[in-house]
C-alpha cells in the first residue's frame, strides 16, 4: 500500500496478514503465498467464521493492550464512547507496531504511549501464524472455512484468568496489585454463547475480590 498509516486504520486485518508474511513466521511454510492469506474465509461480523474470529482476537488483543498502558480516563475516552474511534484507536496500535518495523513513528492527538514492544503482540502473532499454517492444507470448496481448527485463543485466557483467581483467592487484598490481564479478553467472551456460562462464572468469582474488583469489570 502506498500509505502504511492509512492501511492500518483502515483495513487492520489485511496490513496485518501482509506484514506477518513479509516478516515470516515460525509456522509458516513456505509454499504459502499472500494471495492465499489474503483469503481467509468467513466475514468479519461474524465470530463463528476464522476471518471474523481472527478479528475478534485482534480486537480483545488490542483492548488489553490499551487497557493495560492507557489511563483509565482516556482509556474509557477512545475506546468506550464511541464505536468509530474505539476502532480507529485499536487499529492505531498496528500501525504503531508496523511502523516502528520500518524504523518510523505513528502519532496521535492525544499523544498515546508506544505499545509497539507489548508482550501481547506475541499472542497475535501466535494466532496469525496457527490460522495461516492451516491455509496450504485446504482446498477452494465450500467447505474450507469448516476445515480449519478453531483458535485456542479464547479458552485458553479463561484458564489463565482461572489460574490467577486460584492464586489471588486467598491474598489479603493489600497485596494485589490490581486485575489480571485477561480482564478485557474474559468479558469479550460473554458475546460467545458457548463460552459465556464459563466467562461469567469466572467473573463472578472476581468480583467476589470486593468492590473495586467490580468497577474493573465495569
Amino acid at each position: 500500500p502506498a500509505d502504511i498509516l492509512t492501511s492500518c486504520l483502515t483495513t487492520p486485518l489485511d496490513m496485518a496478514l501482509r506484514w506477518h508474511c513479509y516478516i515470516g513466521g515460525p509456522l509458516l511454510p513456505q509454499s504459502l503465498s499472500l494471495d492465499v492469506a489474503l483469503k481467509i474465509p468467513g466475514k468479519l461480523s461474524d465470530r463463528r467464521t476464522p476471518l471474523g474470529e481472527l478479528n475478534w482476537i485482534f480486537t480483545a488483543i488490542t483492548d488489553t493492550i490499551a487497557w493495560l498502558v492507557l489511563p483509565r480516563d482516556l482509556f474509557r475516552k477512545l475506546y468506550r464512547q464511541d464505536l468509530l474511534v474505539a476502532s480507529l484507536s485499536r487499529n492505531f496500535l498496528l500501525a504503531q507496531r508496523i511502523l516502528k518495523s520500518l524504523y518510523c513513528t505513528a502519532s496521535s492527538i492525544p499523544s498515546l504511549p508506544p505499545t509497539h514492544q507489548h508482550s501481547l503482540w506475541t499472542l497475535w502473532d501466535h494466532a496469525l501464524d496457527t490460522l495461516l499454517a492451516q491455509l496450504p492444507h485446504t482446498n477452494n470448496s465450500s467447505d474450507t472455512a469448516t476445515s480449519l481448527a478453531q483458535s485456542t485463543f479464547f479458552p485458553d485466557q479463561l484458564d489463565a484468568f482461572e489460574l490467577w483467581l486460584k492464586h489471588h483467592r486467598n491474598f489479603p487484598p493489600e497485596q494485589i496489585t490490581g486485575p489480571p490481564d485477561q480482564l478485557p479478553s474474559a468479558l469479550q467472551i460473554l458475546l460467545s454463547q458457548n463460552l459465556r456460562p464459563r466467562a461469567l462464572r469466572l467473573c463472578a468469582e472476581f468480583c467476589d475480590f470486593g468492590p473495586w474488583a467490580c468497577l474493573e469489570c465495569l
